[in-house]
């Protein structure tokens, strides 16, 4: 149900379920050969791909259809790749701001990013905001420098750093306070390209 009454009434019901996305992709960038930008933002308001009768959301195989946040979230996602003859680099910076449950046996109810919870559980039918519920900061960033050492079978050396922080305002058995660094290195091939990233 769309109902722009309550998107135009400035309550923020819970009724104003959507989303948006918004990218751009910048080839060459100024001007430097094989240099290339991406930004996208996601945004989805609490509720949009949930229903009161769980079989009816929109998801599929368990997973959610339309962005692995579910609902209830703000995204940003800076790519950057450059490739210099032989040489590769890659960078990615991703955060966000998501709303989770509680779900610690006092407050039950659903805030709007589980699309697996009836949306009728909510607290409160106005008011509601992107990131109520458990506000959680994720960044996500990566880091890659590799050597296509054969380019007939995509042999390529790389070394690269993962950093990831996940913090939300209040921590629960599932939403707690985490914050991770790997570094990689190694050789790969990937003799078919199944991942197309556009």
């Amino acid at each position: 149900e769309f109902s722009l009454n309550d998107i135009k009434g400035g309550e923020k019901s819970w009724k104003n379920k959507y989303g948006f996305q918004l990218g751009a992709k910048y080839y060459n960038a100024f001007k430097v050969k094989n240099l290339i930008l991406q930004a996208e933002y996601n945004q989805v308001r609490p509720y949009t791909y949930s229903h009161n009768t769980i079989v009816l959301n929109y998801a599929h195989n368990n997973q959610p259809m339309a962005h692995l946040w579910g609902a209830n979230f703000r995204e940003l996602v800076l790519i950057g790749r450059y490739q210099k003859k032989r040489w590769f680099g890659e960078a990615k910076f991703i955060t966000g701001v998501r709303g989770f449950d509680y779900n610690d046996g006092t407050d039950n109810f659903s805030y709007g990013g589980d699309i697996y919870k009836d949306y009728n559980d909510r607290p409160f039918d106005t008011g509601v905001e992107i990131g109520q519920g458990i506000k959680t900061t994720s960044i996500n960033a990566s880091a890659q420098l590799g050597y296509l050492v054969n380019p007939a079978s995509n042999l390529k050396a790389f070394v690269n750093v993962n950093y990831r922080n996940f913090n939300p305002e209040a921590e629960t058995l599932s939403v707690y306070n985490n914050s991770t660094v790997w570094f990689n290195f190694g050789l790969r091939t990937d003799l078919f390209n199944w991942y197309f990233d556009y």
